[in-house]
């Protein structure tokens, strides 16, 4: 076969994975988190300010500051579609510094690092967690897009080399961004910045030199996100810290937890996932039993993207609740850990383990496309955008926006039905659920100060602003006792319409 033709295989084989991470993404139901983070970004663009003047409950402003600079520089109001579509490139991105990353492990062996590369992908489309978590409009697949790229980036990192200050500098601008999109993140940061400082230095003055573009770009960066904060310091606190242990405390007493071990087996031993605990093994066993003739010139990158790893698990495992999507994050970095592992095995004189790994790759390889065969059928739905949801959302909105009388105020814990038609919203629902149900728990000073209501707020809510329409029904049916408060306002005249989907419209006649 010809270069060129490996070549166009290569790329077919990354456009196929391509479009199962973009129609995974088109056919995934409505998530309720979907309504907090495009709100946000919707409330941003048109001139609101984070914290102050909507609540934005346990995360940090430059994931909704992408969302509103989007937003308003396309000029549109398919607001689930652009989130879910810079989830979509993260992905498509993230998959691809999987494969750079194999690709500089095996250096001049550029056959078998591009071929384990997309091995690799392939492992991390079809991982059942990536599968559910990845695709939303959340801010999950950005911060892990953030994190792949630094790790790619440390891994072309030469201290000796000029060049290599421009790679430090991006990383500390990406951490510092991802950190300020999901807070856990400052610990990964911590991490890559003793990584760096940890590189090869004839002195402590060029062990410094290192880090400076590190230190710098993460400091400029900063600067956005602490004069949002210092705008507003009590609304960031209750939102970062109180809405989240008082909401981490209302799931537990209503038991809608999952059990950390109960999830974690569930999917540990989906094939999916064990495989990549059968190459670990596999790994671990023939590293071993070959230590005494390796020679291992490159095991900063391996070695840091095994930290990474643990640190996600650690992550997941720690926070109060945990739920599905905190699984994902440590599998493509989990996957990069195997690149520099495999490329030392080749290395050897003796070829037998490397062709031992080989097998087992390509035995979990068959395992994971056999089970995640679902997730390649959607690329079908790549080419039908009627059954694309964010499509399926935005005709629903525009449907309830046409039948609803001016001001065309509504009432919901579900904005994004309001706000993609361009009717307006309250803004003390703009978190839909995540500060509603807590509202009663919170103090008359912290509600007034993040500008958030509850069930017993709603009726006053109501009277200093009519609604001209009421929608109910986004909520899960064992959430469905939240949206009672709601439909009880809505008086006998007024119009009702139900959707297919369960959603039911009350309008003001």
């Amino acid at each position: 076969m010809s270069i060129r033709a490996i070549q166009l295989l290569v790329v077919l084989i990354l456009i196929a994975l391509s479009l199962v991470i973009f129609g995974n993404s088109m056919t995934k139901p409505l998530g309720r988190d979907e309504h907090m983070y495009c709100t946000s970004g919707v409330l941003m663009a048109q001139g609101k300010a984070i914290y102050r003047d909507f609540s934005y409950p346990t995360q940090l402003p430059y994931h909704p500051l992408l969302y509103a600079a989007l937003f308003r520089g396309l000029d549109t109001t398919h607001y689930l579609l652009v989130g879910r579509l810079v989830s979509v490139v993260a992905d498509i991105l993230t998959m691809l510094c999987i494969v750079a990353i194999y690709r500089m492990a095996f250096g001049n062996s550029t056959a078998w690092g591009i071929s384990l590369g997309l091995c690799a992908a392939v492992l991390y489309v079809l991982n059942p967690a990536i599968e559910y978590s990845n695709g939303h409009a959340w801010n999950n697949d950005v911060v892990v897009f953030c994190v792949a790229l630094s790790l790619l980036l440390f891994t072309q990192i030469d201290a000796r080399r000029k060049t290599g200050r421009f790679h430090v500098a991006a990383i500390g601008a990406l951490l510092t961004m991802a950190t300020f999109m999901r807070s856990t993140t400052v610990v990964i940061e911590i991490v890559f910045f003793a990584a760096l400082l940890s590189l090869p230095a004839t002195s402590i003055k060029q062990r410094i030199k290192n880090i400076v573009p590190f230190v710098v770009t993460a400091l400029l960066v900063s600067i956005y996100p602490l004069v949002v904060i210092a705008r507003a310091p009590a609304a960031f606190s209750v939102n970062l810290f109180k809405i989240h242990l008082l909401n981490s405390e209302w799931l537990h007493q209503k038991g809608i937890v999952h059990d950390k071990l109960k999830l974690v087996l569930t999917y540990f031993i989906h094939p999916g996932y064990l495989v990549l605990f059968i190459i670990t093994a596999c790994l671990i066993a023939l590293l071993v039993f070959n230590r005494k003739k390796l020679h291992i010139s490159k095991g900063r990158g391996a070695l840091l993207a095994v930290i990474i790893t643990v640190i996600f698990f650690v992550l997941a495992l720690s926070l109060p609740t945990i739920w599905d999507q905190y699984l994902a994050p440590p599998v493509p970095f989990l996957l990069c850990s195997f690149a520099y592992p495999l490329s030392f095995l080749k290395e050897l004189s003796n070829r037998k383990a490397f062709k031992i790994c080989i097998v087992v790759v390509g035995i979990s390889l068959l395992s994971s496309w056999f089970f995640g065969m679902i997730a390649t059928e959607k690329i079908g739905a790549c080419f039908k955008t009627d059954v694309w949801i964010p499509i399926q959302v935005h005709k629903t909105a525009n449907n309830i926006a046409d039948k609803t009388k001016e001001p065309k105020l509504i009432l919901t814990l579900a904005p994004l039905f309001a706000l993609e038609g361009g009717c307006d919203i309250y803004p003390e629902l703009s978190a839909g659920a995540f500060t509603y149900r807590i509202g009663n728990l919170m103090s008359e000073s912290d509600r007034q100060t993040t500008r958030t209501a509850g069930p017993e707020q709603l009726k006053a809510l109501a009277e200093q602003s009519p609604p001209s329409a009421i929608i109910v029904g986004a909520e899960p049916p064992y959430f469905s006792s939240l949206e009672e408060p709601l439909e009880s306002l809505a008086e006998n005249n007024w119009n009702k319409t139900v959707y297919e989907d369960g959603l039911r419209v009350y309008y003001r006649p």
